[in-house]
This record gives structure tokens, sequence and C-alpha cells, in this order.
């Protein structure tokens, strides 16, 4: 009998699984809907457990939490930023060639991407050395893998720039 309980548990949690993942389609949509009708602007949370870091998606299924690990580069930019915080709230720009080329702080520059596999990002300024890896969860959030990433502030601190941000 308790095999066929363990069963019966283990389909119930692979279906549970499965419309997990269903409910992540209108999480992607309203990235992009955001990603057209917004200003590039972007507040992203991310918050250590432990001691390792995730990316927060608000409507993402909570069984798809172990996706917004944060790992390698991007789970050491965090650490280095976070000044021994375990909650950050990063203020992003998503920019064009011509608007980063006025931007004075940390600014990500897209290596190569593919859809399923994420994207390779590394500090066009040269203030962190390590190549980023950004899963697919990216796309939920951006709703892209954007050729340059701005970085504006960390929690109330400004990123390596004086100039305020409007």
């Amino acid at each position: 009998m308790s095999n066929l309980k363990n069963c019966f548990m283990n389909g119930v949690s692979m279906i549970k699984r499965g419309f997990a993942y269903v409910r992540v389609v209108p999480v992607l949509i309203g990235a992009i809907v955001k990603r057209i009708r917004g200003n590039g602007f972007y507040e992203v949370e991310f918050r250590k457990l432990g001691r390792k870091w995730y990316c927060n998606v608000p409507g993402f299924p909570e069984e798809l939490f172990e996706h917004t690990l944060m790992v390698g580069g991007a789970a050491k930019f965090l650490e280095y930023y976070s000044r021994g915080e375990t909650q950050l709230k990063v203020t992003i720009k998503v920019a064009d060639a011509e608007e980063a080329k006025w931007h004075c702080g940390s600014q990500l520059q897209k290596n190569s991407s593919t859809l399923t596999g994420g994207a390779f990002y590394n500090d066009a300024n040269g203030y962190f050395t390590e190549e980023f890896w950004l899963c697919p969860v990216t796309l939920f959030v951006l709703g892209k893998y954007p050729e340059r990433i701005l970085i504006y502030r960390i929690n109330k601190n400004l990123v390596n720039c004086p100039i305020m941000m409007e």
C-alpha cells in the first residue's frame, strides 16, 4: 500500500509542477508588455537564503523557485555589492548603444545568448571582471535578453556613478 501511496503522491506532484509551467505564461506576457510599453527602467529584487542568491520574480510559481537561483558571476556580483545585506533592490535600465555611451556606472554587455540557454554578459566598464550568466528566467523579468543593461543603483546606493537617475 505504501508504494501505491508514493506513486500517487509523485503523480500529483508532477501534475502540480506541470501546471506551474503553464502559470508562468502570463508572467512572460506581462514582461513582454512592460518591455514594449515601459521606459526601460526595472527594479529587480534579490534575496539571499543561506549562502545562495535568488531573484524575486513577481507572479513566478513557488513550485519553480529553484529556477530563480543566481549562479556564477551573477551570484558573485550580488555578493560583492550586498555588503553583508541579504536583500537587494537593483535599479537597471535596458538601453541602446547611444544611451549606453553616456552611462558612467556599471554596464553589462551581452556576449551571446540562446532562447533556452540564457545569455552571457560582461561588465563593459571593467568594474567586475567575471563573466555573468543570466538564465532564461531573465525573459520573465525583462522580456528579452537585452544587448546592454545599465546598473544605476543597488538599494539606495548609486553604482560607480555620481549622477542621479531621473
